[in-house]
């Protein structure tokens, strides 16, 4: 099988360039990297270039089985996400449904829920747009999600659609996190929401869920969520701590009293049960392996803070 992968640069591209080249497919990379931290052979090639390039991603997708979509930019402006990140995604899907791909798969986020209202968080919640804290983020994605469904639809291109909240690997950023690390580094209490989280996933986990949707399509269409495991913020709180040998406490605020950042007062505790049914999708470890992972990839990330990365 010939697979494309969009933005196969980054980490999860790299974890599935790895492992759907091992299964014998012939891989093609497209990024706007010039050194990609891919190791090329045979069955791996890297084109360097940019989805608003419609001439060079037409060129590029002849011949391909199936497309990987996971380019965007990842800004929060208007000119950035419409007339750069839109824009390239109708060139991919336009190529894609000329060309006779076989399957797409988009890697959207659950922040197109907009805000979560009904727990668990399933696909059936509603797309609150206007209340999600990146409202622009929020309606890029989603407006690209209902793109597929219309070249699904309108132009027989089979699609899926993954949507996940925080997903982790060697590391995991974010800048609240990695304030919270500062805080405890200088030994400063932690304020959490009691109950505050959601479903992080790990970026083997979500290349996994990727690869069953080309290996058991779904019908067209279809959105799914993916996640690992559910980790709230006390938890993470307390790994820090312990990580980082600090005397910090964990202050724990009642929702409706908290002044932080609106994001560390959300629940985000993401259902992936249609993946597994649909797809036979399920986490790759243990809860405990992967809270051991999780720990890994939060000691990297201290480490990062230590040396004055941010």
């Amino acid at each position: 099988m010939k697979v494309l992968i969009a933005g196969g640069a980054g980490e999860v591209g790299r974890y599935l360039v790895g492992h759907l080249s091992r299964q014998g497919n012939e891989v093609t990379v497209m990024d706007r990297v010039t050194k990609p931290e891919i190791e090329l052979n045979r069955s791996i090639t890297y084109l360097q270039g940019d989805l608003m390039d419609a001439a060079f991603v037409k060129k590029s997708i002849q011949g391909i089985d199936v497309v990987i979509h996971l380019a965007w930019s990842f800004a929060d402006d208007s000119a950035t996400i419409f007339g750069e990140d839109i824009k390239g995604h109708v060139n991919l899907l336009e190529a894609a449904s000329s060309a006779g791909v076989r399957h797409l798969t988009y890697t959207s986020t659950a922040t197109v829920y907009g805000r979560a209202v009904l727990h668990p968080v399933t696909e059936a919640h509603p797309c609150l747009l206007g209340e999600a804290r990146k409202p622009l983020y929020a309606l890029g994605k989603f407006t690209a999600e209902e793109l597929c469904r219309f070249y699904g639809k309108e132009r027989g291109l089979p699609v899926t659609i993954f949507r996940f909240w925080w997903a982790f690997g060697d590391d995991i950023g974010g800048r609240h996190l990695r304030d919270l690390i500062k805080k405890s580094l200088k030994n400063q209490p932690l304020e959490m929401v009691r109950g505050a989280g959601g479903a992080f996933v790990t970026m083997t986990d979500l290349g996994s869920a990727m690869v069953s949707a080309i290996t058991k399509p779904a019908p067209s269409g279809q959105v799914y969520n993916v996640g690992s495991l559910l980790l709230t913020w006390e938890e993470i709180g307390a790994m820090i701590v312990n990580l980082t040998q600090s005397n910090s406490t964990i202050q724990l605020v009642p929702s409706q009293e908290w002044q932080g950042p609106a994001f560390l007062n959300e629940v985000w505790d993401l259902s992936w049960e249609k993946a597994e049914k649909d797809l036979g999708f399920k986490p790759g470890h243990s809860n405990e392996e992967i809270r051991s992972e999780f720990a890994k990839a939060l000691q990297k990330s201290i480490d990062q803070v230590k040396g004055g990365e941010s």
